[in-house]
């Protein structure tokens, strides 16, 4: 009953206002709008709006170019990176009712000042353009301001300028044109025969076609945020690319440019909707050790991903999974797992098969338990199992020998793990906003626990 009251009561403040809150994170946990009780009120089950994804992701991109307009036009060209981390929330009537956010890096408080009046004017006013029919959440990050990064040194060139009038084309090794406005790739490019890197993200292209045989020594391609769909990448057949980041464009699935690197080892596919990603997607492409599939609208992963054996690294951060398939015990050489933000209540049985892996992130699902065979995971370093729902860890989470971080925060653990203190290689363990944590009486129940762990140089953070 308690936390009925809670959520209608948030609700109502939520209707009475017709404008949004805006408030950092800190600020809004000491009025008791932790982002925690706001995502369990605002995240539903259910579609928040009517219509295709495609019109919804069409619609969110537009409010997001919106918002660092506004971000480029208060800060202009930063010298030091700054940016905002920030949870929205909407309501079902397509208003905003809350923005909690996170300043990283260093500003002035005037600065922050005009970015969140900047922000409520935008939100206040702002309309969708699809129907809303349920309230929502959804979490970003936003550079402030224009950070225009190249690399410094004798090998790197950084405008087109220099890049025409240099007399020593032998010598260059990066060609940074990122965030030039550039809306086709310049022939230029073929100068520099010793090119190991080129840049050309954060620019206007909606069509590259690069021939690496005339660029032998190159090694990496950046064409993040661009404007790309599936057949305007066009890559010659090579077997010397091997870092291609095409993140932020308008992918559906893995393009064939992709497939005719045959020697790529990273693949950076993260803020595409690859709504055709399917079973024949990953063919080609078995060099790969790291892919990136951060915020893709994935709502599944097809089995085709085992392909990848030599594959090191998976990140599908912020999807919409609510299962993984159990054939991921086949990909042996997995060192870290990333599944955090998304939908999973249950983890595959034979997770334990994967030896080699050593960093789990876990955070913001709707787990419940861990498999069993957790405990053959002799390699895990890392694991974070934050913002989910257990109440218990299976004893087999003593055998972790080689683990170093446990963050079990924002659960519903009632006292510490028993098995914790067998973790001989243990240096944090994170036990915030669970019952333990809150409470003196169960705080009391773990204490003997938790000095054995404090006695080993161990910090437990409440």
């Amino acid at each position: 009953m308690k936390h009925l009251l809670i959520a209608l009561l948030f609700f109502i403040l939520s209707s009475a206002s017709a404008q949004v809150n805006i408030l950092p994170f800190a600020e809004a946990t000491k009025q008791g709008l932790t982002y925690k009780k706001l995502d369990s009120l605002y995240r539903g089950a259910r579609k928040f709006y009517e219509g295709t994804q495609e019109e919804y992701v069409k619609e969110e991109n537009a409010l997001l170019r919106r918002k660092s307009q506004i971000a480029r036009k208060i800060f202009g060209v930063q010298t030091v990176p700054a940016g905002i981390m920030y949870h929205l929330y909407a309501s079902k009537t397509g208003t905003f009712d809350y923005l909690l956010y996170e300043i990283r890096g260093r500003i002035s408080p005037e600065s922050e000042k005009a970015l969140v009046d900047s922000l409520r004017t935008l939100l206040d006013n702002y309309r969708f353009g699809v129907k809303i029919i349920s309230s929502h959440v959804s979490s970003h990050y936003m550079n402030l301001g224009l950070i225009r990064t190249v690399p410094k040194g004798d090998s790197i060139i950084s405008s087109i300028e220099a890049a025409k009038s240099t007399n020593r084309p032998d010598t260059v090794k990066i060609l940074a044109l990122n965030q030039l406005e550039l809306k086709s790739v310049p022939d230029v490019i073929y100068r520099f025969p010793n090119m190991r890197e080129l840049n050309l993200s954060n620019n206007e292209l909606k069509s590259v076609t690069i021939d690496l045989s005339r660029l032998p020594k190159l090694r990496q391609i950046w064409l993040n945020t661009n404007q790309l769909s599936d057949s305007s990448l066009h890559l010659s057949k090579n077997k010397t690319l091997q870092i291609l980041n095409i993140q932020g464009n308008h992918f559906t699935d893995i393009p064939q440019a992709v497939k005719n690197c045959r020697r790529l080892k990273s693949l950076w596919m993260g803020y595409n909707n690859l709504t055709a990603l399917n079973q024949k997607s990953f063919k080609k492409m078995r060099r790969l050790q790291d892919i990136n599939l951060y915020s893709c609208g994935l709502k599944s992963i097809p089995k085709g991903i085992v392909k990848l054996r030599r594959l090191e690294v998976l990140d599908v951060y912020y999807n919409e999974l609510a299962t993984f398939p159990s054939s991921i015990s086949r990909m042996q050489k997995l060192q870290q797992l990333a599944l955090s933000h998304n939908q999973l209540t249950l983890l595959p049985s034979n997770l334990g098969k994967l030896r080699k892996l050593q960093t789990l992130y876990l955070h913001h699902n709707r787990l419940e338990k861990l498999p069993n065979s957790i405990g053959k995971l002799r390699s895990l370093q890392i694991l974070d199992i934050g913002y989910n729902q257990f109440s218990a860890l299976p004893n087999e989470i003593g055998y972790l020998q080689r683990m170093e971080e446990i963050d079990m925060s924002y659960n519903n653990l009632s006292e510490v793990p028993a098995p914790i203190p067998h973790l001989r290689q243990l240096k944090k363990i994170y036990l915030r906003e669970n019952p333990v944590a809150q409470d003196a009486q169960l705080r009391e129940r773990s204490k003997a626990i938790v000095q054995v762990l404090e006695g080993n140089d161990i910090q437990v953070s409440y």
